[in-house]
């Protein structure tokens, strides 16, 4: 019986080898990626600056202009901080409308911090201002610093060009 047990065992241990190599020896044919993503170019972010070169008086007409060969979506995020000549941002963030007044454009939406353009942007045009004007109330809480407004801008493409996709419209 015993002899029975043991090369019931060893049969299927070798039926199990045996598939178990079948199986990773197992070849398909190479598959190409054949799709080729369009250059995203950054945006460029356009805006009229009033001061001198160590403290801006005032941002007006910021806008953000399409720099790639197709129509885009566009989202941008403002960012306020305290910094010196040299760069050094102040670790208090300034406060709209106690340190700074801000006016923002119509055609822009904001979600989640973010502001978004209402409109596709197609090759080369340019929105509507994001911020029609912005200055400082107050100056700074530590001397040397002025107030910065950095707009962070991205694109993203509004529609895929299908003519060569087998499937509809995106």
């Amino acid at each position: 019986m015993l002899a029975l047990v043991v090369s019931a065992f060893f049969v299927l241990i070798t039926f199990g080898i045996q598939n178990t190599y079948a199986a990773l020896q197992m070849k398909s044919e190479t598959v190409e990626n054949s799709f080729s993503p369009m250059e995203n170019k950054a945006p460029q972010i356009n805006e009229i600056v009033s001061g001198n070169d160590n403290y801006i008086t005032e941002k007006k007409n910021v806008t953000v202009t399409n720099n790639n060969e197709f129509s885009v979506r566009v989202r941008a995020i403002i960012v306020a901080s305290w910094q010196d000549a040299n760069g050094n941002t102040l670790a208090v963030t300034p406060v709209e409308g106690t340190d700074y007044s801000i006016e923002y454009g119509d055609d822009w939406e904001n979600k989640d911090g973010f502001y978004y353009y209402k409109t596709v942007l197609k090759k080369g045009e340019t929105t509507t201002a994001l911020i029609s004007e912005c200055k400082p109330l107050k100056a700074a809480p530590v001397e040397g610093y002025t107030l910065s407004i950095n707009i962070v801008s991205q694109t993203i493409q509004s529609k895929i060009d299908n003519r060569k996709l087998p499937f509809g419209d995106q």
